[in-house]
């Protein structure tokens, strides 16, 4: 079984910002509790990162360009303590689960919204806020 068959869930729609002042812990965040893939391309004299991508799908599958960018940009600034991520999910209870079974407790259930979609939101390892919706209405 490969890593996105054990998550169980898949990122639609993203194209988020995300500022942290510590690149490389919150690279490691994504990777172990979101199971995402990410790298650091730009550090500066210091070897802080400066600019990096964390990824729904593996890095090798993004760069092929076959899809629309599904991953977040990370920079190095100020992290912004607010929902910093709005992204459409498939599988959004197997999100919430898989999230929960690797023991990050900052994530809501998962509610039906108003508006018919179901929703959770992670709180990430910088206090950021990322929101996941699964539509429950076929068009």
């Amino acid at each position: 079984m490969n890593d996105l068959q054990k998550r169980g869930y898949l990122v639609k729609e993203t194209g988020a910002v995300y500022y942290t002042m510590d690149m490389d812990r919150t690279l490691a965040w994504f990777t172990d509790v979101l199971g995402w893939y990410g790298q650091i391309d730009a550090r500066d004299e210091n070897q802080i990162g400066m600019y990096g991508c964390v990824n729904n799908i593996p890095i090798e599958f993004e760069s092929l360009g076959l899809a629309p960018f599904t991953g977040i940009h990370m920079f190095h600034g100020k992290t912004d303590m607010r929902m910093v991520g709005f992204m459409k999910v498939d599988g959004i209870e197997q999100l919430h689960d898989f999230v929960v079974e690797k023991g990050w407790k900052e994530i809501e259930d998962v509610k039906i919204e108003p508006w018919g979609a179901k929703s959770c939101m992670v709180t990430t390892i910088d206090g950021c806020q990322l929101k996941f919706f699964e539509s429950t209405v076929s068009v």
